[in-house]
């Protein structure tokens, strides 16, 4: 009887609910179409009604209809498709900004090319000063590569500065390290790991190698200011959403810091920034390190709102492949024997990571290197097993090569594999610099998973091997399934083909599974009543597409916190 009698309240107790919830009228309903909820159960629905920034009701066209009254906005689908909003797991959004104006640059230029580009710029954009730029793959100039003399020829007038595609070197003109005030006495920031790079006779050839060596050269020409980050933002962040991105990690203001944080702020309070944006305290030197728990300790409380908040360590461990600064096992093939040096030193590393454990910080590591690779999960596993009560999550971003050994460890310590599809064309750098037995160990992205880790997808832009395509989730999600070329299905595999991901897997590491590494899988990554109305209406579904055209696929629509932020104009 007792039984009876609770199931008879239960049953009173959803009717309730329903009665309740009927009540409450839906802004905006959508209908006609397929809604993938991208839940656990992987259920797909016909319709969604929206009310204020939450989800109200999903499901049929019935149980939407629910919720639907005189006031309602129906948006008929026509069979088109419903997505969680879209969430970049790596971006540098403020630090794009001062180079939106510059010459946008490919790594697939020659050394000619990339110099008659910037030639056409600085001629084009005479009132440029200095000129600025990005993209350019420096193994183009050689293996020592490109010098001041050959950025002087092209931009003899005034300082220029380009920044490789990596985002990891710099070149400067002679006039931009006069600025700087670098000569041949002035000393290396750290020897090994940041450097300028010099001639037979000490003299620094243009080529700067990692932040610390960057930083004199952005500082002396006022690379950034905040009235610039203020004009642009806005319409940096409506291209965002114009792809179907409602949230980010900012993976570092590297150059734009307080007045990058300061901006974003502004845009969140105002209620104008049609995105949630997650941030992170950026470190690569040593000297940074003696104060960046206290850092990062002020910024988590003075920016916590909705929109923007500051909440992550993140901890450059070592550089990238092309700029021969990527950490690893085993020297280098070429040049022969080479060694890079970590950023970062071991200790330092692991003392951050322990003390960011104690503090609660979540943690974002870049690590390209398979030694880089290996430091940061030694690090994450002894903070972890000095604090076992501690809910930290941990981030390693960009694997690019890790070694076999270590592929369980991110399932075993519960640690987020995160990297950037859209560099899975055929890596010829990777293959000539570290050999063909560490080129079969590029992202091994379908053997994490499958030993139980997280793996999520970003843009890291503005690095980018395809230029401004990278910021489309739409160019990620097909390359991460086919490691080829987006739309060439006759372009070389990215080594190795069992490494390809799923349709859902790579759309799910751009949704759910991104959700909780930025620690909001409870309001938003999937569909579900009660979650933010962040959500994208594609114009075709990704899982009936050919896997070469998912590239193409078009953002119809974004809905970010209840708002819509982005629609497509009709031709």
């Amino acid at each position: 009887m007792r039984s009876v009698l609770s199931l008879a309240l239960l049953c009173l107790f959803i009717l309730a609910q329903q009665v309740s919830a009927s009540l409450m009228g839906a802004d905006v309903v959508f209908r006609g179409g397929t809604v993938y909820s991208m839940d656990t159960q992987g259920n797909r629905h016909s319709a969604i009604a929206i009310a204020g920034d939450q989800i109200l009701a999903i499901g049929n066209e019935a149980d939407v209809a629910l919720f639907t009254t005189e006031a309602t906005q129906i948006i008929e689908l026509e069979g088109r498709v419903v997505f969680p909003g879209f969430i970049d797991t790596h971006i540098h959004t403020m630090d794009t900004l001062p180079l939106l104006n510059g010459v946008m640059l490919s790594p697939g230029q020659s050394a000619e090319e990339v110099l008659d580009a910037i030639a056409a710029h600085a001629r084009q954009y005479p009132e440029q000063n200095p000129v600025l730029g990005s993209g350019f793959l420096a193994r183009a100039f050689g293996i020592d590569g490109p010098t001041a003399a050959q950025l002087d020829a092209v931009v003899p007038d005034r300082p220029a500065l380009i920044i490789d595609e990596g985002g990891h070197t710099a070149w400067a003109n002679s006039l931009a390290l006069q600025a700087a005030n670098i000569t041949a006495d002035t000393p290396d920031p750290v020897p090994g790991a940041h450097f300028f790079q010099r001639d037979m006779l000490g003299n620094p050839t243009g080529w700067l190698v990692e932040g610390a060596a960057i930083d004199p050269v952005t500082d002396a020409l006022g690379v950034v200011s905040e009235s610039t980050l203020r004009e642009r933002a806005p319409g940096f962040f409506a291209d965002m959403a114009s792809v179907g991105l409602t949230a980010a990690f900012d993976a570092g203001m590297i150059d734009t810091g307080e007045f990058g944080m300061k901006v974003a702020n502004e845009l969140a309070q105002a209620n104008t920034l049609p995105l949630r944006l997650v941030g992170s305290l950026y470190v690569n030197k040593p000297k940074d390190l003696k104060t960046a728990h206290a850092r990062l300790s002020e910024l988590r409380e003075a920016y916590q709102h909705e929109l923007f908040s500051m909440t992550t360590l993140k901890l450059s461990l070592d550089g990238t492949v092309e700029a021969k600064t990527a950490v690893t096992l085993a020297p280098y093939i070429a040049p022969e024997g080479h060694e890079a040096s970590p950023l970062l030193p071991d200790d330092q590393v692991f003392n951050a990571v322990y003390e960011a454990y104690s503090l609660g910080f979540d943690l974002h590591l870049h690590a390209i290197g398979d030694g880089a690779v290996r430091t940061a999960l030694d690090a994450i596993e002894a903070g972890q097993a000095a604090h076992a009560e501690s809910d930290v999550r941990a981030t390693i971003c960009h694997i690019e090569v890790v070694d076999q050994a270590d592929i369980e460890r991110f399932g075993q310590l519960g640690v987020v594999a995160q990297t950037t599809p859209t560099w899975f064309e055929y890596d010829e750098i990777a293959m000539e610099f570290l050999g063909p037995e560490r080129f079969e160990q590029l992202y091994p992205l379908a053997s994490i998973q499958r030993n139980g880790g997280r793996v999520t997808l970003g843009s890291d832009y503005p690095v980018s091997w395809i230029g401004k395509d990278a910021l489309n989730p739409m160019f990620n999600i097909e390359m991460a399934v086919t490691r080829q070329r987006a739309g060439d299905k006759d372009y070389p595999i990215q080594a190795r083909a069992n490494e390809r991901l799923s349709i859902d897997q790579a759309i799910r590491a751009h949704t759910v599974d991104a959700a909780w590494q930025i620690r909001m899988e409870d309001s938003i990554g999937t569909l579900e009543p009660g979650k933010k109305a962040d959500l994208v209406v594609l114009d075709r579904d990704p899982y009936l597409s050919d896997p070469y055209a998912i590239h193409s696929i078009e953002v119809d629509l974004t809905v970010s916190n209840g708002r819509l932020v982005y629609e497509k104009k009709e031709p």
